[in-house]
């Protein structure tokens, strides 16, 4: 007999599975808690990785923004504990920062200093992505029935025999002797490869329509490194956050708390005010900031890396939710689906709530206890889209601001993507 799914606890194996097979597309955050929420439905999973593993420490080149600072809001700190019980605890003991004091985040905007949020009873984690993805996969790799095929990418996806419903992936190995494309049978394929994923282009493929896609782009780039915190320092605060505010001040700068007594500092530009990649200009931009509090506290700190530069940091979202026909058990998450300018900090967040929105697509689908996959497709897209509209209101609501920026002709956009 099925589990109840009505009773079923976030961590709970079903003892029958329900699917056979499901491949999720990409090992960050998105495909990673795709792939936890799906482990209790389905009989075998694979996740499909173009990158090789990482290792303990490093970080994978198909992660554009592996190198630049990211945060984790309390909503998808929350949600990652419920999906694996107890990782708040493993990264407090691998040394990850607890902020939930009065005074541990500064934040500057709008020519004032504002008082963050905190909670000690819930104190927001602070770490590298490397170490949060680390964590992540260890717990999926416990499991005996979830497979990562590394240095494997997706030439595309294929049909069974209805011609309506996903049947698999071809896939190739990436490495110096790859050969050719291998077929791998899937009855749930999960597209979380990122901003560069080729969906729609598999889709139109198969005679499936793609979706529209949307941009607002506010031309922000960013430059960042890793320094050692000073011994000495002493300002009180754990994490400092100087958001540009529109329309005219397009500076700012961040710097988070890392594992290891180190801090991650990204400096920010917006409209083309471009931070520079140069080591004494890198200091004179810190220095031209709205305050100086970022630039006093690097300027004699130990830098542990080279400077990374990122652009192409828009919102774009692709509207799978409205999309006329549907290639049945095909779900599209993450960046793959909605990408959100990072200045606002709400990436990793957004990437957790479609594991979220998977969760209770999968609980609420009326063909879950037969195994029907028929409608599965759109009541996932949906969710996800209602699931992100807070964060994708929040980014595209400033980004407006900004005097340069260019946005994708649709007129829809003049009154919001969700009216």
């Amino acid at each position: 007999m099925r589990a109840n799914q009505s009773q079923q606890k976030p961590d709970e194996i079903l003892s029958v599975p329900v699917f056979g097979r499901a491949v999720v597309i990409g090992s960050g955050i998105a495909g990673l808690t795709m792939a936890r929420v799906l482990s209790r439905y389905v009989a075998e999973l694979v996740i499909v990785e173009r990158d090789s593993s990482a290792g303990e420490s490093g970080t994978r080149p198909g992660v554009p923004q592996a190198h630049h600072p990211h945060n984790l809001h309390p909503q998808g700190q929350q949600i990652l504990e419920a999906q694996f019980a107890g990782i708040t605890e493993d990264l407090l003991a691998d040394r990850a920062v607890s902020m939930g004091e009065p005074g541990d985040i500064a934040f500057h905007y709008a020519g004032g200093w504002h008082m963050a949020r905190t909670d000690s009873r819930r104190p927001v984690l602070a770490c590298s992505r490397a170490l949060l993805e680390r964590h992540l996969l260890r717990r999926l790799q416990a499991d005996e029935r979830i497979q990562i095929r590394y240095a494997t990418e997706v030439a595309g996806l294929y049909t069974d025999s209805s011609g309506a419903r996903v049947g698999g992936l071809f896939l190739r190995s990436r490495g110096r002797n790859g050969g050719g494309e291998v077929a791998l049978d899937a009855e749930i394929v999960v597209d979380a490869s990122g901003r560069r994923s080729r969906a729609p282009e598999w889709l139109a493929a198969l005679g499936f329509p793609a979706p529209e896609e949307w941009r607002i782009d506010a031309q922000v780039g960013y430059v960042s490194r890793v320094y050692q915190r000073p011994a000495s320092f002493d300002e009180g605060w754990k994490m400092l956050y100087i958001r540009p505010t529109p329309p005219e001040h397009t500076r700012g700068g961040i710097i988070t708390p890392l594992e290891g007594d180190r801090w991650h500092v990204g400096l920010i530009g917006v409209g083309r005010d471009y931070p520079p990649m140069e080591e004494a200009k890198f200091l004179d931009y810190a220095r031209s900031l709205p305050v100086l509090e970022l630039y006093e506290a690097i300027r004699e700190a130990q830098p542990l890396t080279r400077l990374y530069g990122f652009r192409g940091a828009d919102n774009r979202v692709r509207r799978y939710d409205r999309l006329p026909r549907y290639l049945e058990g095909f779900l599209v998450a993450g960046d793959a689906a909605y990408a959100l300018n990072p200045v606002y900090a709400q990436g990793m967040t957004a990437a957790v709530l479609a594991g979220q929105a998977l969760d209770e697509a999968l609980r609420s689908h009326p063909g879950l206890a037969s195994g029907d996959i028929a409608g599965l497709s759109r009541r996932f897209q949906e969710a996800l889209s209602e699931a992100v509209e807070g964060p994708w209101r929040q980014a595209t609501r400033t980004d407006w601001r900004w005097p340069l920026t260019e946005v994708m002709d649709n007129t829809e956009l003049l009154v919001g993507p969700w009216d």
